[in-house]
Formats: structure tokens, sequence, C-alpha cells
């Protein structure tokens, strides 16, 4: 699940894409049930979002396409943010949410469809909590938000001799890399609570490969120190030939998120 822009504040509008697919390609029609979570996750829980989000605890979400707009609830920082949420009578005490390591909150997304249930995250601008009002006033003029992350081709070498992704031969190793484009990886302004400063940080990288057919040998894999405009990852080439699709999805460490489908042939061995 994707939303662009991938950082709002409350009230705002965002467009929110879900990808689906199954091993022969993108399935491009089917009807979805989108809902925002309305239930704070309690702290005595150890998952993303609440058990009542997936028990329709939820806010609808006009519109059942693979891609509809919609407005970020105004209280989202009240209720998954800073801000102290509301409390009902019986209920347990409840406290502010903690920030994650890139100091974003973000307001779930339930998605239905096929009989499955998907959850996204669109990241939201909340105050800036645990600062002097000097630093959470720097902290909001000099902040940037997010942005997604955009990838460029997907290259394929065996043996560090480069390969057409029309001949990927059966059963052999490849080296595939994906390409990043150069202003992905942004530097972010983050509040370290310890030392009560503000400092600009590297956004990290990540794709998660996955293939209809043929295994990779990680399902994630980051950037290398030494070559920040790619991502690389081995595939084990399925032995019969025929097409085979493969998905990159590449993220960064503030949410965003963009999906890209690879389409490769791979070729019959030739006689020995």
């Amino acid at each position: 699940m994707r939303s662009e822009p991938a950082e709002v504040y409350p009230g705002e509008s965002v467009r929110l894409d879900l990808t689906i697919a199954d091993r022969t390609g993108p399935i491009t029609t089917a009807s979805v049930d989108w809902a925002f979570c309305s239930a704070p996750k309690p702290p005595t829980e150890n998952n993303v979002i609440s058990d009542r989000c997936l028990r329709d605890e939820v806010r609808s979400i006009g519109g059942h396409g693979l891609a509809v707009m919609a407005q970020v609830p105004v209280d989202a920082c009240a209720l998954f943010g800073p801000e102290l949420p509301p409390s009902a009578a019986g209920d347990m005490v409840p406290r502010p949410r903690d920030p994650d390591h890139s100091g974003g909150f973000y307001q779930p997304v339930r998605a239905r469809v096929l009989g499955l249930t998907a959850i996204g995250l669109v990241r939201i601008r909340c105050g800036l909590s645990g600062a002097s009002q000097e630093t959470a006033a720097a902290f909001r003029a000099r902040y940037l938000p997010n942005r997604n992350p955009s990838g460029g081709p997907l290259s394929a070498t065996e043996e560090e001799t480069p390969i057409s992704l029309a001949a990927v031969p059966a059963g052999h190793s490849i080296r595939f890399a994906l390409a990043v484009s150069e202003d992905s990886r942004e530097s972010f302004l983050w509040f370290d609570p310890t030392d009560q400063e503000l400092k600009l940080v590297p956004e990290q990288l990540r794709v998660s490969w996955l293939a209809g057919q043929g295994s990779f040998l990680r399902s994630a894999t980051t950037h290398d120190a030494a070559d920040s405009h790619t991502i690389h990852n081995e595939w084990i080439a399925p032995e019969q030939a025929g097409p085979v699709m493969l998905w990159t999805v590449l993220r960064d460490s503030r949410g965003g998120v963009t999906v890209y489908s690879h389409s490769v042939q791979v070729m019959a061995a030739g006689p020995s």
C-alpha cells in the first residue's frame, strides 16, 4: 500500500494505491474495502495496530477501486501520535504514542480485498514531543516532509557479465541490481531526545524482493555503503523455461514506498 504524498498533516488528502499480484502478474480489477483505523493501540498490545481495527473499529473510506482519494482524520495525532488520546469509562488509561526510530507517527489504513486484509501506514505530521518550545519551533520551520522513493530499471548479471532480462538461463544464479534515484535517499531533520538536539540524518533504503517462481537469496536487502545508487540481490532462476514476474518494493526509513513489477523470460539451457 502506498500513499501519495508520503507524509501529510491530519486533515489533508492523500491518494491511496493498493498493489495486488499473483504468480502470473498484477491484478488490476478488484473491489477493495478501504478504512482508516480509529482505535489507538494499547501499550499492552505488541502489534503495529490495535486488534480493534481488525474487528471493524474503523472509519470507512469512500470508493472501492485499487486507488482512492481520502482525507486523513483530523484527530490522527491524538489517536496515533504524541497528543493525549481520548479515553472512555472503564478503558485503560491512555498514553501518547512513541515515535518510531525516525521520529515519525502513522495513521493506519486497512484494506480488505479478495478475502485478504492489508495494513498500510500514512505518515502524519504532528508536534514534537519532549522538546523545548524553541526546539519545537525550529523543527517546524526546518523539517521537510517525506517523499516516496523512486527507482530505475532492474539489471541482471551472471558472474559479472551483463545479461538481458529477456534471456535468463534456467536454473542459474542471477545477480539483480535495482537502480535508485539520486534524490531518493533524503536527509531529514530528527530530534535526538537524549541530547535534546536537532540532527540531520540520512534515510536508509530497503528493497523487498518477490518472485512468482525461483527463489531469492534474501527477502530484503539494503544499499551497500560503497554503492548508494543500486540495491542488489541474488536470484536462483527456476529450472523450467517461461515468463516469470518479479516485484521490487522500495522503502525508505520514513515510511515511503514504491512498487515495481518486472517481467523476466527464463530460457531453457542449451545442449551441453
